[in-house]
């Protein structure tokens, strides 16, 4: 019995006390009442009132009915009846992968490389034949591809051959020695004029040479344009009823970083320089434009990187578009309008030119009025026929050349 000190009457009732070691306002465990003290009334409530719990203390529970969830079953999610499997679960279905031109021969491995006629006709007036390459250093190129180079000339009979990015360096005795070479490969050929890169040294550059005994230009000029002036990527000859414009168009790098640049100041500036000339006479750039113009210009056009990669950018094709839309025409894409896999450059790092796996980033334009479905077909000058010559690339880009009537 609890010392006289800590217990006390409660209500009166004779020989029922309760120690201050439990409160009596303590309140009881929800879920359960606390039970009528031993030997006495409760102190509020009837005995019939107090709910009894089990040894373990544990609250009582609402009994489970029918409309209980099963456990993992989803809201609203109808439950199968007595005899009836579980539905399977509804797998999301997948978005198709995005496809190309090309997607269709990836398991063959290999894109087909389509032959491509010459043109055969008869041609009005006099035959003005041009060839543009883009051979990644002259002084390499003439120790390993001198045969490359002949047997180029042989198919396509040019006047006026444009070679790009050289490399030479100016009043440089192997830059020298490169050209002197040059002409002992092509012994019926002279300089028109080179176009230096000063800006960098092994960088860029462009030369024209000429056939002694064909058409002879008004004038030859290295030239370039001042958003990347002394990098040597222009040259102009002018003949008696059209120019002719060799051009190497930068390349927007990696990460993009002359993308800007180019698409700010150099396209818009060649379109104003190519504008000034076609209000003289007809105008003809060929060379490396460095832009895949087509979707079919393009070998792996549904790979993720390709929107970003130089040359491939959408802003860069929309560039190439509002050239052509300034008055200029596509010669090969009009002379070979149904052509696929018909490419100018192949990744040698990637060995892509087996496969042909490849971009077209090499062209020759046009003045409108040259085409050959333009309604005057006695007019002259007349863009006859552009090519590719796709056998002759050992090395990244193809030779392309076009046949122009004076």
């Amino acid at each position: 019995m609890a010392p006289k000190a800590f217990a006390k009457k409660l209500g009166g009732a004779a020989g029922c006390v309760q120690t201050d070691l439990e409160p009596e306002d303590t309140p009881a465990p929800k879920g359960r009442r606390r039970p009528a003290a031993a030997g006495g009334a409760a102190a509020k409530g009837t005995a019939e009132d107090v709910k009894v719990t089990d040894d373990t203390d544990t609250p009582l529970k609402r009994p489970a009915t029918g409309t209980t969830k099963q456990a993992g079953a989803k809201r609203g999610s109808k439950q199968p009846e007595a005899g009836e499997e579980e539905p399977a679960p509804k797998k999301r279905a997948k978005k198709p992968k995005p496809e190309g031109p090309y997607t269709c021969f990836k398991e063959q491995g290999s894109i087909p490389e389509p032959e491509l006629s010459r043109c055969s006709s008869k041609i009005p007036g006099k035959r003005l034949g041009l060839l543009a390459w883009n051979v990644g250093g002259l002084r390499g190129f003439l120790k390993g591809r001198i045969g490359d180079l002949q047997e180029a000339v042989r198919q396509a009979a040019p006047d006026v051959i444009g070679l790009i990015e050289h490399k030479l360096q100016e009043d440089h005795k192997e830059s020298s020695a490169a050209l002197e070479a040059l002409l002992e490969t092509l012994p019926d050929f002279e300089v028109g004029a080179v176009s230096y890169s000063t800006a960098k040294k092994g960088y860029s550059g462009t030369l024209m040479l000429l056939r002694k005994d064909s058409i002879k230009p008004v004038k030859v000029l290295p030239d370039d344009l001042s958003c990347a002036a002394d990098e040597g990527r222009l040259v102009v000859a002018e003949f008696e009823t059209l120019f002719v414009v060799l051009c190497y168009v930068p390349n927007s790098g990696d990460a993009l970083v002359r993308l800007k640049e180019r698409i700010e100041q150099w396209d818009p500036q060649l379109r104003k320089k190519l504008h000034a000339m076609a209000q003289k006479k007809a105008v003809v750039l060929m060379g490396d434009l460095n832009v895949a113009h087509q979707d079919k210009d393009i070998w792996n056009l549904e790979a993720p990187h390709v929107p970003k990669s130089a040359g491939l950018t959408p802003e860069e094709r929309e560039s190439f578009s509002k050239l052509l839309a300034s008055g200029f025409k596509d010669g090969f894409a009009i002379s070979h309008p149904e052509a696929f896999g018909a490419f100018t450059y192949w990744s040698v790092r990637a060995g892509n030119r087996k496969t042909n796996r490849g971009l077209r980033l090499d062209y020759v334009l046009a003045s409108e009025a040259m085409v050959k479905d333009s309604k005057d077909k006695h007019s002259l000058p007349k863009l006859i026929e552009t090519f590719h010559l796709p056998k002759q690339a050992t090395g990244d880009h193809c030779p392309i050349g076009a046949v122009i009537a004076v």
